[in-house]
């Protein structure tokens, strides 16, 4: 498979666990939903009940009927049942739609329009849009930790440098897949004089001495390292390192170069 189909299938898999990820929370909502349209019916019936023993009482006609049946609705109705759950029911219902939408604000920022000009970038807020989007790529797999430091923006092209941070994090799910256990994925970004610093490590497999060299150039070594690597050096006048150990893992670092965003907002402190 060439560059181009592993690239496709790639996006395919994201694309699901983007859908998976959305249904879940939805299947949340439609539960609440469902639970709150059979409590709203059993309160109608209840109240129904209760208009006919208030027209009742106002007639001076209550029989013990009447009042049987207004029992007989209120335990149907369960009102302490539904007093402590229908509260619960809203929150579910909230805590779903707000999932959702995280997901699709993160969807829309990841996938903003590609653009040859470069602007000002909030590094920090494009790294945890990412971790949204590939949340499903890595939960079965890892544990992300996350140490975002203070960070300057970075006039960068914000499409260009979300998918580096994405073929990092797959990249890393990757090499804790093939170590055969469960893992941790962390993320830093420290600023310093003249750059800011991602890094991105894993607890995976490493990568073997005999295809380091190539990491960067090999689409077989490193799935999308290839891309990244043009996309830091080339597109952004930065750097891409990393530091491994053999059955350890290794840790990727992008150093970006400031910009005019930096010293603007050095000048306005």
């Amino acid at each position: 498979m060439g560059p181009s189909g592993r690239y496709l299938e790639a996006v395919g898999q994201l694309a699901a666990g983007i859908a998976h990820e959305i249904n879940t929370p939805t299947q949340f909502v439609g539960d609440s939903v469902g639970f709150l349209r059979h409590a709203f019916d059993d309160l109608l019936g209840l109240q129904e009940v209760q208009r006919e023993l208030r027209d009742a009482a106002e007639a001076g006609t209550v029989t013990p009927e009447l009042l049987a049946r207004v029992r007989e609705a209120e335990d149907a109705a369960d009102l302490d049942y539904l007093r402590e759950r229908v509260p619960l029911a809203f929150t579910r219902a909230e805590d779903g739609l707000g999932r959702v939408g995280s997901i699709a604000g993160a969807m829309r920022e990841f996938a903003h329009p590609p653009s040859a000009e470069k602007a000002s970038v909030d590094l920090n807020a494009a790294l945890l849009t990412t971790l949204v989007v590939a949340t499903n790529a890595y939960k079965y797999v890892a544990d992300v930790e996350t140490d975002l430091g203070a960070l300057p923006h970075v006039v960068c092209r914000s499409g260009d440098l979300n998918h580096v941070f994405l073929n990092l994090i797959i990249n890393a799910v990757h090499a804790i897949e093939e170590s055969g256990a469960r893992g941790t994925i962390r993320i830093r970004t420290r600023a310093h004089n003249d750059h800011v610093l991602v890094s991105v490590a894993d607890t995976g497999c490493g990568i073997p001495a005999g295809v380091a060299d190539s990491v960067f150039t090999s689409e077989e070594v490193g799935r999308g390292l290839a891309l990244v690597h043009t996309i830091v050096v080339k597109g952004h006048g930065g750097t891409l390192t990393f530091e491994t150990m053999a059955g350890e893992g290794t840790t990727f670092h992008v150093r970006l170069p400031l910009g005019r965003a930096a010293a603007e907002e050095e000048l306005a402190a």
